[in-house]
């Protein structure tokens, strides 16, 4: 009976998400290894690919496990989760300023960035349980604060791009969740008044990210020096790109942080308009099985955590391409499969692989 099931499971695998994420990672991995001459830009595309391969066993275990059983031992997660966002201040490494990475060994590991799958789980949890049946304002009351205490332990690292992250997902299962449209008008009301107390609060090289949003042109050699130079990159790409050889805003380094955060520039600058189209295009892919698997879910818990795990990717993909192109005030979030990162693609593929885990068991 076990091979029975574990035959229909496999045979219900999702090729086309997979198909449009391999399709990202192997436009990863070209860029990075052409983004720097000689052997470095190699070098930074195996560690890509190796932890693409680490991602796929994680893949593979999540979408093995039934995401029912996921969601019942969330609450577990989300305290292990917070452990670790709290062990950052503790045991965590800085960088520019920042604390949000731990290290064992040889690796690092950012506790945030793993957090954004807990998170998924741990809302889903809270929506279908049976205190939060219906949804009212008293389910409110203790389902805001499951997202308050991590965003603001998240915040203080600083990390404000992830803290932000996890309203977008938290909206949208409200949504998934049937929350009435009169009681999420008020909560966006709430959130619009308190915005002037939350401009008190950033930091001022936050603020500094926002004028320049406003002013691009502020102060070109300092703070909007990273926008101004991806746009350039941007747009000398034109319609066909530079090339490899040709790529010099992002070969010569005038491009900073062209590894992780403005990758999306540096791809725009090498293969151009038509190479941008074909990216876009693999991520409409992978973001339309995800919501097609969300709507085909035959139960609340699969719905909510297959809508859970695309609004993440989709949200990262917007803010990134948004920030790089200037459309959007610069915020430290990754481009998913696509940035160089072990924690980034190793939470991308298992938010992939819980989207498996709910397509797999549909026909069950």
């Amino acid at each position: 009976m076990i091979g029975i099931i574990d035959r229909r499971l496999v045979k219900n695998v999702d090729w086309a998400l997979l198909s449009g994420a391999a399709i990202l990672v192997a436009m990863s991995a070209t860029t990075l290894a052409n983004l720097s001459p000689g052997r470095a830009g190699s070098t930074v595309a195996l560690r890509q690919i190796a932890w693409f391969g680490i991602g796929l066993v994680a893949l593979a275990i999540v979408a093995s496990i039934d995401y029912r059983k996921l969601v019942r031992a969330a609450p577990f997660f989300y305290l292990v989760g917070l452990t670790g966002l709290v062990a950052v201040f503790v045991l965590g490494r800085t960088v520019s300023g920042a604390r949000r990475w731990i290290a064992f060994g040889g690796f690092t590991v950012q506790p945030s960035e793993i957090f954004k799958i807990v998170f998924v789980l741990m809302l889903a949890w809270a929506l279908t349980s049976r205190w939060a049946q219906p949804l009212t304002t008293s389910t409110l009351a203790w389902v805001l604060p499951l997202a308050a205490i991590p965003a603001v332990l998240i915040v203080k690292q600083p990390d404000l791009g992830t803290a932000l992250l996890l309203l977008p997902v938290l909206v949208a299962l409200l949504v998934g969740a049937g929350i009435r449209w009169r009681l999420l008008a008020s909560l966006a009301g709430t959130g619009l008044a308190t915005m002037p107390l939350a401009w008190l609060v950033l930091k001022d090289y936050q603020r500094e990210r926002i004028l320049v949003f406003l002013d691009p042109f502020r102060d070109p050699l300092g703070s909007a020096y990273n926008v101004i130079q991806a746009k350039i990159a941007i747009g000398s790409g034109q319609l066909l790109g530079k090339g490899v050889s040709g790529a010099t805003q992002s070969r010569l380094a005038f491009l900073p942080e062209r590894h992780t955060d403005f990758i999306f520039a540096v791809f725009a600058e090498m293969w151009g308009f038509v190479g941008c189209l074909v990216l876009l295009a693999a991520y409409a892919l992978v973001l339309l099985r995800g919501f097609d698997i969300a709507a085909a879910a035959r139960e609340p818990v699969g719905r909510l955590v297959a809508l859970g795990a695309t609004v993440l990717i989709a949200t990262q993909v917007l803010v990134n391409v948004g920030m790089v192109s200037g459309l959007l005030p610069v915020v430290g979030i990754p481009l998913p499969l696509m940035s160089y990162g072990g924690s980034s693609m190793l939470v991308s593929l298992m938010a992939l692989g819980l989207l498996l885990s709910v397509r797999m068991r549909q026909f069950q």
